[in-house]
């Protein structure tokens, strides 16, 4: 039995039709300790499927040096974009599913919101990270990711859009005293350690001058 029903199927290929434009690099990095990894992979051979050839999909071992990078002890992680723009720490299930679809659909057509901002975004000096902490119930949590998304897209690989499971990921949300989600986070740099941003679904507008002054070395509080 599939992930997605005939019906999301012939949806989600309409779209993908329409929609994916460039070839879209995708990599599964699982682990032994990973409750979701072979649901994740159901799931992306499933939407391989009706790609057309344009989800160019692997899996590969959560290794050593990808733990160091990426701050992270155990699967699934999927990273997106030939940058790795964007990044699942834990399963895109529940009400992530559709900001996961457009997350992608994102990365391949690039037709991101925030056109005007992309200059800054892209000549941003510190590579800044957005943590987008969410639960697969959150209804309003797909919106601050769809958000982070367009942000990551239009910097050119200076931001990171990271969407983090909280159950799945309980020592990151321990770390942000996460009472309430979405929970936005922002760091610099790689630094595990970053600032909570906001809680709730951010001002577009405000999240963008956080991103651009962090990225630019201007907050330096």
């Amino acid at each position: 039995m599939g992930i997605l029903s005939p019906r999301d199927l012939e949806y989600i290929k309409g779209r993908f039709e329409k929609e994916l434009i460039k070839k879209i690099p995708v990599v599964l990095l699982e682990s032994d300790q990973c409750k979701f990894c072979s649901t994740v992979d159901q799931l992306m051979n499933e939407l391989v499927s009706i790609s057309n050839g344009k989800i160019e999909y692997m899996t590969n071992k959560l290794q050593d040096i990808h733990k160091e990078l990426l701050g992270v002890e155990r699967g699934p992680i999927l990273l997106i974009g030939e940058k790795a723009e964007i990044r699942y720490t834990g399963a895109p299930i529940g009400e992530e599913g559709w900001a996961f679809l457009e997350a992608l659909l994102l990365v391949s057509h690039r037709r991101h919101m925030f056109k005007d901002y992309e200059e800054k975004l892209s000549s941003m000096t510190n590579r800044v990270k957005i943590e987008t902490i969410v639960t697969p119930t959150c209804p309003l949590c797909p919106q601050a990711v769809i958000m982070a998304h367009n942000i990551a897209v239009a910097s050119n690989g200076r931001v990171i859009s990271d969407v983090v499971e909280a159950y799945e990921f309980p020592e990151i949300a321990d770390k942000y005293y996460v009472t309430a989600v979405p929970t936005v986070v922002l760091s610099v740099n790689g630094n595990y350690n970053g600032r909570v941003f906001s809680v709730g679904v951010p001002n577009s507008k405000a999240l963008l001058r956080a991103v651009i002054r962090l990225g630019t070395g201007e907050d330096t509080s």
